[in-house]
């Protein structure tokens, strides 16, 4: 639960705002809450203060993939072939593009392109609980039982709003992972939220695309009845900050309902089917090309949302090696591997950021029900992209995958890189609704062997 949110009046809906809601409610215009992003962007509030800038940023746009449960760190990235059969399990490390780096033989694809990525092995937290890890690598802050800190993306979204596209400029596909919200900022900076299933035949967009009997040529109709009932009401009604900023963001959900380009960009169906191949016919696949249809139209910063098989996820307590082999790795290296090697092939690999990660490692040593438990001390992250050097391995861990023995990087670390990369300074402060100054990362210092 969003602990302090942000003081809102909430004296009951005026005579105008009942005659909007009936008519937009017609054809579903629930995107006017998201649009409040650019009103706000451009009428920033007493307590929400503009970031400075960092520089130049390295990188245009971020894609997140989100491997939600924790995936295992040893089975995965950071293979331990000496260790006890106890720990290092029952998969073989392969070599890489990289001479002399060996990564589990599930990621044979990843593998071939880790010449063009950046592998750090040493990631390490004090949260090994699925809410509070992802608090604390999302946001870059442990977290407070006071305070809910804005992720990453939605401190992307408040800085860099609609700058080059009218579409939302934080967006989750198919949904957003837990604390990917933007916590004591206003809500206007969470992400938009897509829906469905890219990998389904005639997908469409959540709330994005009008009922099919309702015709463009309606839907402006609709809209010019709007203006007269609001110029009816004008004088008989007191705007409020309420009213008036609804107003506009229902003028930026018309804005995004009717504009071809940003109709466009969700259109994955435009893609060659052999590139759709590529990607792989899945939810994943097709998710990870959609994200990079959106920042090529302009999106700052897309999180794909990878929950696996089921509730459980990458969370593999039970059967974590034919969860991993037979349903949850496969997905994951045909789509990712394709989505930095079409990035690359399109020129835009060097201005999107790539990061692909988990809340946390898995224990080194397997349990009784043959999988792993949760494990913080010890995690394995994939950047590609975005000024990162290829080829570069960052970090090791102990012979066992306990701990790091060598550059350990904290979330509040990474969360600095990112902000630096996208060319926000790190050290700017926000302020919560109650005037106190945060930093936008805590006491974490960007990865110097990275920038």
């Amino acid at each position: 639960m969003r602990s302090n949110p942000p003081s809102r009046s909430c004296p009951g809906p005026s005579r105008r705002a009942v005659l909007r809601a009936g008519v937009l409610g017609a054809f579903g215009l629930a995107l006017d809450d998201v649009f409040r992003l650019r009103s706000l962007a451009a009428r920033q509030s007493s307590y929400e203060t503009q970031p400075t800038l960092g520089g130049t940023p390295r990188a245009k746009s971020c894609i997140l993939i989100w491997l939600s449960g924790g995936p295992s760190h040893i089975d995965t990235f950071d293979p331990k072939p000496e260790a006890p059969s106890e720990f290092r399990g029952e998969f073989k490390p392969i070599e890489t593009a990289v001479p002399g780096v060996r990564i589990s033989e599930i990621f044979p694809e990843l593998a071939s392109v880790l010449d063009r990525s950046t592998l750090i092995r040493s990631i390490t937290s004090p949260e090994a609980e699925h809410d509070r890890a992802t608090h604390h690598l999302l946001t870059g802050y442990r977290p407070s039982p006071a305070l809910i800190y804005p992720s990453v993306g939605s401190v992307v979204a408040k800085v860099r709003g609609f700058e080059t596209s009218t579409l939302p400029p934080h967006t989750a596909i198919p949904s957003a992972p837990l604390f990917a919200s933007s916590g004591y900022l206003t809500p206007a900076y969470d992400p938009f939220a897509v829906g469905g299933d890219p990998n389904q035949e005639g997908f469409r967009v959540r709330d994005l695309t009008p009922p099919d009997r309702l015709t463009l040529d309606r839907l402006r109709r609709r809209r010019s009845m709007v203006a007269t009932l609001d110029q009816f009401a004008a004088e008989a009604v007191i705007d409020t900050p309420l009213t008036t900023s609804r107003d506009s963001f229902s003028d930026q959900a018309f804005e995004l309902l009717t504009s071809g380009a940003a109709q466009e960009a969700f259109q994955i169906d435009a893609e060659p089917s052999d590139l759709r191949d590529r990607y792989g016919r899945t939810q994943l696949g097709q998710s990870l090309l959609l994200a990079r249809r959106l920042v090529e139209a302009g999106v700052s910063f897309v999180t794909v949302n990878d929950q696996g098989a089921g509730p459980v996820g990458w969370d593999t307590h039970l059967n974590n090696f034919p969860m991993l082999r037979d349903t949850l790795a496969p997905p994951i290296d045909r789509g990712v591997s394709a989505l930095i090697a079409d990035l690359d092939d399109r020129g835009l690999l060097d201005e999107t950021l790539v990061l692909m990660m988990g809340e946390f490692g898995r224990t080194p040593k397997i349990n009784d029900a043959a999988g792993r438990d949760h494990h913080g001390r010890a995690n394995s992250i994939l950047l590609a992209g975005g000024g990162m050097p290829a080829g570069l391995v960052l970090g090791a861990t102990d012979a066992r995958g306990d701990q790091p023995i060598d550059r350990p990087i904290t979330p509040s670390d990474l969360a600095a890189t990112l902000f630096t990369a996208l060319g926000i300074n790190p050290e700017h402060r926000f302020q919560t609704p109650d005037g106190q100054p945060i930093r936008l990362v805590d006491n974490g210092q960007a990865i110097q062997e990275l920038l």
